[in-house]
């Protein structure tokens, strides 16, 4: 099977769907048209803020195609909590949003076949733990209280019609076993890919996005973890933020007094994704505009010609990246912090996994970086903001969405189901709600 991680190329290779589903999402990504005869199965992704979706040949396990789409459910919430609270505070909210997400997967699936959904004999879905019980319309409420219990955690087999997908007559569905709270199937199925169960390394996952995973392998247990990072890595809560697509700034370089923008598509700048979120304060804090307390200077303090690039506020500089038609995108002050506390959360739920396991940051063999960022950011710029080790130099690989090719390689294959729910039931959860140590290595890891 084809990997799902995209290689970095300059030029941008988006495309885009010519048509608004229901949810008035536009999938993004590559599109095909299978064989009228293929028999094909539908894999999901479900994250918080992008739902992803693979086209699956189920005679070859081959991957045809892939799409991705705005969660709709930010409607309720940038978040999960904020989603939860939703929905407890009003009993109408659970059918709507879980309405909400199975549209947009449809139209993800409508897309994918080129409007013949009857060819989809199979359909697999992986999540965070709240994305699965809306997915199912099961309310997530027990979550958000002690003792912070999902309603279910095994997997779940069904008819995809009873849950609401478009699919041929008999298609059947399989959401991935939840591992704890908040560390959900899409967890499972990252973890799949990569045989982290099988590995006798001491491997790290980070799935990266608004409710980050961990995984730490250590001779053969699994220990996982979640961190609240928020939206800020998938371009959400940011000023100019947007989805990684078409005019989305990705990437950032600065030599000397001049500032190079990496845009999808090629086109003009019409907002920044969470890569170049992420390379953006990197390249300014070398280049010295924004301190490791992450304050951004005056410019009056930056004695080079970048200092123009300044913007003072009272309630916080910011730095100008682009002009354009579509207007100045800017980096404030705001998005700094949102990216300090994003990646302080994860910082943080690391730690608490390597003295749980009792290893050293120095004895992890092999970082694996899965989720929005698919392989077009630079592990030297997750070094500078501080969400890696400078010991794990060479030891980083990006994997793209991880969770995504895990729920494809499900798709008709008992075995790997069975792999899949067993190493959610060998995982030990570990929770960080309410952890005064989790706080204490929280704000040790704010600085970059």
């Amino acid at each position: 099977m084809r990997s799902f991680a995209a290689g970095r190329r300059w030029s941008g290779s988006t495309q885009r769907v010519n048509k608004k589903y229901k949810t008035g999402a536009l999938p993004t990504g590559e599109l095909t048209k299978p064989s009228l005869n293929a028999r094909v199965g539908i894999a999901f992704d479900i994250g918080t803020t992008t739902i992803a979706a693979g086209l699956v040949d189920l005679s070859s396990g081959e991957t045809l195609s892939a799409l991705s789409a705005p969660n709709p459910q930010s409607k309720w919430g940038a978040d999960v909590i904020s989603r939860i609270t939703a929905i407890s505070k009003d009993p109408k909210v659970l059918p709507e949003i879980s309405r909400a997400v199975v549209e947009a997967c449809n139209g993800l699936t409508h897309a994918l076949t080129g409007g013949r959904s009857s060819l989809v004999r199979e359909i697999s879905a992986a999540g965070n733990s709240v994305m699965e019980h809306i997915l199912l319309n099961i309310s997530p409420e027990p979550l958000a209280r002690v003792p912070y219990k999902p309603a279910f955690k095994e997997a779940r087999r069904l008819a995809a019609r009873d849950v609401g997908f478009d699919a041929g007559d008999g298609a059947l569905f399989y959401a991935f076993p939840l591992i704890g709270a908040f560390v959900g199937g899409d967890a499972v199925a990252a973890a799949l890919s990569l045989g982290l169960n099988k590995t006798a390394k001491t491997a790290l996952l980070i799935d990266i996005g608004t409710n980050s995973e961990i995984i730490l392998c250590v001779g053969g247990t699994l220990y996982a973890a979640s961190a609240a990072a928020g939206p800020a890595f998938e371009g959400g809560g940011v000023k100019c933020g947007m989805t990684a697509q078409n005019g989305a700034i990705k990437g950032v370089r600065i030599t000397g007094d001049s500032l190079a923008l990496d845009v999808i598509g090629s086109v003009g700048a019409r907002g920044i994704c969470g890569s170049g979120l992420i390379e953006a304060v990197s390249e300014l804090i070398k280049a010295g505009l924004i301190e490791k307390t992450g304050r951004i200077k005056n410019a009056g303090e930056v004695h080079t010609n970048l200092s123009s690039k300044i913007k003072e506020a009272p309630e916080g500089n910011a730095v100008v990246l682009s002009k354009g038609p579509a207007g100045e995108i800017t980096l404030s002050q705001g998005d700094v912090r949102s990216l300090q506390t994003a990646k302080a959360a994860i910082r943080a739920g690391i730690a608490i996994l390597l003295k749980k396991a009792d290893v050293s940051a120095a004895e992890v063999e092999a970082v694996y970086l899965a989720g929005a960022f698919g392989s077009n950011i630079n592990p030297t710029a997750l070094e500078t903001i501080g969400l890696l080790e400078k010991d794990w130099n060479g030891r980083v690989r990006f994997m793209g969405d991880a969770a995504l090719e895990g729920a494809a390689l499900c798709l008709g294959s008992e075995e790997k189901k069975k792999e899949a729910e067993e190493t959610a039931a060998k995982a030990k959860y570990v929770s960080l709600s309410g952890s005064a140590n989790f706080e204490r290595e929280f704000i040790r890891s704010m600085n970059f």
